[in-house]
């Protein structure tokens, strides 16, 4: 997958904002003073993050907080400057692939309510010393003391939490807590299954430990491991109990 490509459907994704577009009548801010003012206080709320506007909903003003050089490494204004090829150049290239699907998936995704819901995208991204970041990226919205909603994105580095994929997190927030209704994992160019890999996903939905698949199958344990670290890359899980959940959502 092309830079180019996943450019171009990160553009398809703001020309058609799920957060605006999917909602219609969550009119946009145009009030500069206004939105400065709620950007001003959620920087308060969210210092260690970085803040960007969306300059789809809100094209006459362009803002991202001052503290985006600690996170990527880019001054204020480098970062403002960029375009969103440039911004893709920085994301590590096994990763392009995946989110553009993610943004594929957001776009094809049932309206939602874009103050109660949010988009959380994890990849990772190059900071300008040469490292790779475990990147965290919240799409969400608020509304002013205008009634208009002011759309933006908070990144934060989460290099912490061990990264294993590409993946797409939407919430729900209802009095300050967080339900996640659904978690969509891209799948990877070579995801077509192999016969045996669809033995060994009948086995784990049966219950079968790692042992037991290789005693049914004849096979060593070494190569059911090896089988399945195969198969969990494909699809793009962890672990056996998130494999059986993307069966039974018939995603498989």
């Amino acid at each position: 997958m092309s830079i180019k490509s996943a450019s171009a459907s990160f553009n398809d994704f703001l020309r058609n904002d799920p957060q605006q577009l999917l909602s219609p009548g969550f009119e946009a801010e145009d009030d500069g003073n206004r939105i400065l003012d709620s950007l001003s206080m959620i920087e308060k709320i969210y210092p260690e993050q970085v803040l960007l506007l969306c300059n789809r909903s809100h094209p006459r003003l362009q803002y991202i907080s001052a503290n985006c050089r600690h996170l990527f490494g880019f001054d204020r204004e480098v970062f403002k400057n960029m375009s969103v090829s440039d911004f893709f150049r920085q994301i590590h290239p096994e990763d392009i692939d995946g989110l553009q699907q993610c943004y594929n998936f957001i776009q094809s995704a049932e309206p939602y309510d874009p103050l109660t819901h949010r988009f959380v995208l994890h990849y990772r991204y190059r900071h300008t010393d040469g490292r790779y970041i475990h990147l965290r990226d919240e799409k969400l919205a608020i509304t002013d003391d205008g009634g208009k909603c002011i759309y933006f994105t908070l990144f934060k580095e989460v290099t912490d939490e061990k990264f294993f994929y590409v993946h797409l997190d939407i919430y729900r927030y209802n009095k300050g807590n967080a339900l996640k209704l659904y978690a969509y994992n891209p799948r990877s160019a070579d995801a077509l299954i192999t016969p045996r890999q669809h033995q060994i996903i009948r086995l784990i939905i049966r219950g079968f430990s790692t042992q037991e698949i290789a005693r049914q199958l004849n096979v060593s344990i070494s190569t059911i491991k090896n089988h399945k670290q195969v198969l969990f890359r494909k699809v793009n899980v962890n672990s056996s109990v998130e494999l059986i959940s993307l069966v039974k959502r018939r995603e498989i």
